[in-house]
């Protein structure tokens, strides 16, 4: 007997959710106990095709740009190619169903309350790369039980396992002692092994746990359930708990893929995280039922390398 890997919960958006751009309650509430139950849910139809081919042509060789840059961000070692930058902010390249999707803040609302607090508007660029991330969480420890926040992903592209679609591991946000794996994962922070093995010792003492705590309990969550790669088409939008593990996995083709990303918080989450974007496009975009957190900057600023400064952590 074959066993069918498991997929995600994928909502497709009826005529009359897109031309009113409002989700039906039937939807909703998939969505909904998807996100309990797994802390992620997929609209397959939520986004133009035509808007992400715009920008993925200019992001694409934006990312040949800043592959060059020596104080280019990598996102864990160097052997990932997988690399922070910063969506085009200029004029042409802004849409609303990317930026501040009316049905992922639909269901978001209803997630986190009135008027979600959106803190963060980035990417994530993956080169052809055989390595890949370690299984982490996109939080430091000590933050809230309760649903708090959520990342919108939107990949440019169609994604399959060959060009990098991200691990998921489903249902892992509702497990408090799965926490312990954290932002940095198995601590590997960079390609120094020396370093990499200091820093999952000390966290490991931290810890009152064995050094070798992160591939024990990772192996032992895979027994439970498996992690997923889901092969999703162009135009696909993801929510996902803050709180799941994942992990960024190696593009194995040739063309780079890019991997957009918006997070928003419940109006209660203490935060202070801005998103700079240039003054002007004040006014000019439809937040929608969503609270924008901006900090509005000259228009000739340097957006390509970005701040990277990011913190989502809660304040005391």
């Amino acid at each position: 007997m074959t066993v069918t890997p498991e997929q995600p919960t994928i909502i497709r958006l009826s005529d009359e959710e897109l031309a009113t751009k409002s989700i039906t309650s039937y939807h909703l509430q998939t969505a909904l106990e998807a996100l309990q139950q797994d802390g992620l849910v997929v609209l397959e139809n939520a986004v133009n095709p035509d808007h992400l081919d715009h920008l993925n042509e200019r992001m694409v060789a934006d990312a040949e740009k800043l592959k060059a840059r020596q104080k280019a961000h990598v996102n864990f070692s160097a052997e990932t190619r997988n690399f922070q930058q910063e969506p085009v902010p200029e004029e042409g390249y802004i849409f609303d169903d990317i930026v501040a999707n009316p049905w992922a803040a639909e269901i978001l609302q209803h997630m986190l309350g009135p008027k979600p607090k959106v803190r963060l508007y980035s990417a994530n660029t993956a080169f052809k790369a055989e390595a890949r991330q370690p299984v982490h969480i996109d939080m430091s420890r000590g933050y809230p039980r309760t649903p708090f926040g959520f990342c919108v992903n939107i990949n440019l592209v169609s994604t399959s396992p060959e060009n990098g679609a991200t691990e998921f591991w489903l249902g892992t946000h509702n497990d408090p002692t799965l926490e312990t794996l954290t932002i940095n994962g198995h601590g590997d922070d960079g390609p120094d092994p020396a370093i990499a093995y200091e820093k999952k010792a000390a966290r490991a003492k931290e810890l009152g746990l064995p050094i070798d705590f992160a591939d024990k309990l990772i192996e032992e969550r895979r027994k439970v359930r498996p992690p997923i790669q889901a092969s999703l088409p162009k135009g696909s939008l993801i929510i996902r708990d803050i709180r799941i593990w994942h992990a960024g996995m190696p593009n194995r083709t040739d063309d780079t893929r890019i991997m957009l990303v918006t997070v928003a918080v419940a109006p209660w989450y203490r935060n202070n995280q801005k998103i700079l974007l240039p003054k002007r496009w004040q006014g000019r975009i439809n937040w929608g039922k969503l609270d924008p957190c901006i900090d509005w900057v000259e228009n000739d600023r340097d957006y390509l390398l970005g701040s990277h400064d990011i913190n989502l952590s809660q304040l005391p």
